[in-house]
This record gives structure tokens, sequence and C-alpha cells, in this order.
């Protein structure tokens, strides 16, 4: 996808959010360029300007899940992929606040995803068959394995922010919100479930993610039309 499109479509967004139809129209146009199979998402160039596209994009589809968590995954993926991959310091600093905030501000969506993640990867995150997993499970609050892997993704993800100064691909407000996260207890690992560091943890995730994006399932081929 063409650099210039991506900073378009992102300034779109700066300049009235989902309200934007600019915006809405590029998003469109961006998604269903990976929408295909077999997926080009992860050679995709620009995988940092794609991660801010469609973590903007996805809460236009809050209502629909399939297209939402399809929009979650591939910015998860793109971020992730930054973190991973990108020679730039700061461009891995900044995927890390990205994710965090993404993470922390779709949060039932997030669960979604991550309760598919326990069920394929459960053996390698506990050590043991996922029935034994499930019976512990009915003890506890809803979603408390769930919120136990996304606050091992979501700490690493403030690890890797480490010396992250003010950067001008994150906004002030967008600055302010992470550091209130930061400071908080809520990504803090106290008592862990999981038996694997929270590297592991983060690893096994985007593995799961990338997966996810290379795998045609219907929801994922699906051509989304704008205005219809």
């Amino acid at each position: 996808m063409n650099k210039e499109f991506l900073l378009s479509a992102i300034h779109d967004y700066e300049n009235g959010g989902l309200g934007n139809e600019d915006f809405l129209k590029k998003a469109h146009v961006i998604y269903n360029e990976y929408a295909t199979y077999s997926c080009s998402l992860p050679d995709a160039e620009n995988p940092y300007l794609l991660g801010i596209v469609f973590s903007a994009f996805g809460k236009y589809y809050a209502e629909n899940i399939d297209y939402y968590a399809s929009i979650m995954e591939n910015a998860l993926f793109c971020f992730g992929k930054v973190m991973k991959t990108s020679e730039s310091v700061s461009e891995r600093q900044c995927a890390a606040i990205r994710m965090l905030l993404l993470i922390d501000e779709n949060d039932w969506v997030m669960k979604g995803i991550v309760h598919k993640f326990f069920e394929q990867k459960n053996f390698e995150l506990y050590r043991q068959p996922l029935l034994v997993q499930k019976i512990s499970a009915q003890g506890m609050a809803p979603w408390t394995y769930e919120v136990d892997i996304l606050t091992h993704i979501g700490n690493y993800c403030i690890n890797e922010s480490r010396s992250c100064g003010t950067q001008s691909s994150i906004s002030s407000e967008e600055m302010a919100r992470f550091n209130e996260i930061r400071k908080g207890d809520k990504y803090h690992v106290r008592w862990p479930l999981v038996r694997v560091p929270i590297k592991q943890v983060f690893d096994l995730f985007q593995d799961f993610i990338s997966d996810y994006v290379n795998t045609p399932y219907e929801r994922r081929v699906t051509q989304l039309r704008y205005g219809w």
C-alpha cells in the first residue's frame, strides 16, 4: 500500500475520526487490499502505518464482531511485526505503545480473540490439557484466563516502550493515556497463571495472530463495502 495514501488516511482520521468520510473511504480501500487469499499483509511495506489505520478503523464495525475482530487482528499483526523486526528503536517503542492502547481500548473484542488463543495454545501456555484448564476455569471469575494473558501482553508492551520519549507519531493525548495506563496496576503481573515467561506469551500470541492472518477464514476474505 502506498505510503502517501496511508499517511493521508491517518491525517483524515486525525481531523474528524470515524466521522470523517474521507477516512472511512480510504480505510475500506486499505482493509480490502488485504482481505484476499493469499493474504499479502505479512509482506506489506509500512506495517507501522497500516497498524495505525487498522487500529483507528476497528470500532467503525463494533456492532459486527467478525469484521471488528478481523480488523483488530490486522492491527495486532502489524504492531507486533514492527516490535519484532523494525530496525528503528523509536518505531518499535511506538508500536508497543500503540499495541497497549489497542488492547486497553478494545476490551471485549480482545477478550474474544485471546479466548481463541487460550484454546489453541493452551498446552504451550499451561503445560496441561485444555480440558483441565476449562475445568479449572469453572471455579473462577469470568474471563480469568483471558485477563491473565492480556495482562502479560500489556506488560510486555510497557517493557518494550521503555526510554521512549515524546514521539512525532504519538500525539500528546495518546501519550497521556499510555502514561496513565503504565502507572496503574492493570498490567502488573502478580500471580501469573501461565507457566512461561512474559516474552514467550507475547511470541506465542504473535504466532497465533500470524496464523489467523494467513488463514482464509470467510470473515477475513470478505470485502467491506462503505455506504451500502
